[in-house]
């Protein structure tokens, strides 16, 4: 249809169409629902909220909670419906014709999706062969470029790599425009695995977080942008009026009143995913990568596909990644349950020998 910009009819859309089996590992999901008695408390609170009158234009209430946890002003705090609507925002705010995302390769495929979609260029700064971020490239495709965003996936999904606080510091420094760091997996990463203690100090660094994964709330569709005052107001402007549901950001209110319950759960999935990473090495044939998010990935060269789909057969869902840039014969792997981590190397260590 001609109604259409011929460069949104050439893009190919995000989908992710997967039957429904009994283990299911290949969304980085939390393999732990709320317990009953939080998701009581919870739901009984949204009793006291007037159905009939618009909420605050932007959440107070949630916005001081994560400002409080993260000891930041909370004028530079958005919630949105998931993180992906707040890049969004950025990539509206900051892109354009001429105007230039840097990112790394390989990341999540939608970044340069919503990158065009904005009208923006995107250039990709490859992983070194270990999956590692390459300061030194980024660093000097910086310098080249002149990025209007550089955004970093720290842990990287799908690879689990870790961005260095140093490094981000350093590009900060380098770049003129917006340092973007996506922490959708940043609990599973430690301390040191955040860059959200350098916001003071960097005026240009915007960081995002979601309560998808270490909160176990991918069905609320909530997420957070962390970032100065000044950067947050501009990414403000857009984002749509009442963007997140009162319901929605009343249950992520809940949700961080309990955080030692979800914090307790993230030690738990980083021993699982310690046990999962020792015990897939073991297996023939499997190279496994060292992650920091909830998910593993694995190079199984030319028998990918056919495990994938093996896998399948026993009812075990993974993700193949193996058609994207460099993660030929490559799957992953969320970390689950100890029951769904047992079932998984049980069918790899009937289908590899």
């Amino acid at each position: 249809m001609k109604a259409f910009r011929r460069d949104v009819r050439a893009l190919a859309p995000y989908t992710l169409e997967e039957p429904e089996l009994p283990v299911k590992v290949n969304q980085n999901e939390s393999p732990w629902d709320w317990p009953e008695e939080l998701k009581a408390r919870a739901l009984s609170e949204l009793g006291r909220l007037p159905f009939h009158r618009y909420p605050p234009f932007r959440d107070r209430i949630l916005r001081e909670a994560l400002a409080e946890r993260f000891g930041l002003d909370p004028r530079g705090i958005l919630v949105g419906n998931g993180s992906n609507e707040l890049l969004q925002a950025l990539f509206t705010a900051c892109l354009g014709p001429r105007r230039t995302l840097l990112l790394p390769e390989p990341t999540f495929s939608l970044y340069r999706q919503m990158a065009l979609l904005s009208r923006g260029r995107a250039v990709a700064v490859p992983l070194s062969e270990a999956f590692a971020y390459d300061g030194r490239a980024l660093l000097e495709a910086v310098r080249r470029e002149e990025p209007a965003v550089v955004l970093l996936c720290s842990p990287n999904n799908p690879t689990g790599t870790v961005a260095p606080p140093d490094l981000v510091l350093d590009l900060c420094r380098a770049c003129r425009g917006i340092v973007a760091v996506d922490e959708a997996y940043g609990e599973f990463a430690g301390g040191e695995g955040t860059v959200s203690l350098l916001l003071r100090g960097a005026r240009n660094l915007v960081v995002l977080r979601t309560f998808s994964k270490a909160w176990g709330s991918a069905a609320l569709r909530l997420g957070y942008l962390l970032a100065p005052p000044e950067a947050a107001r501009e990414i403000a402007k857009a984002l749509l009026p009442y963007n997140v549901s009162p319901l929605t950001a009343s249950l992520g209110a809940a949700a961080l009143r309990e955080g030692d319950l979800f914090e307790e759960r993230v030690r738990r999935l980083k021993a699982s995913r310690e046990r999962l990473f020792r015990e897939l090495g073991a297996l023939p044939g499997v190279e496994v990568f060292p992650s920091g998010g909830n998910f593993l990935l694995v190079r199984l060269g030319e028998r990918a596909r056919e495990v994938y789909l093996r896998l399948k057969e026993r009812g075990i869902l993974v993700r193949d990644v193996s058609a994207a840039p460099r993660l030929a014969g490559c799957l992953r792997f969320t970390v689950g349950s100890e029951g769904e981590n047992g079932a998984l190397l049980r069918a790899l260590g009937e289908i590899l020998p």
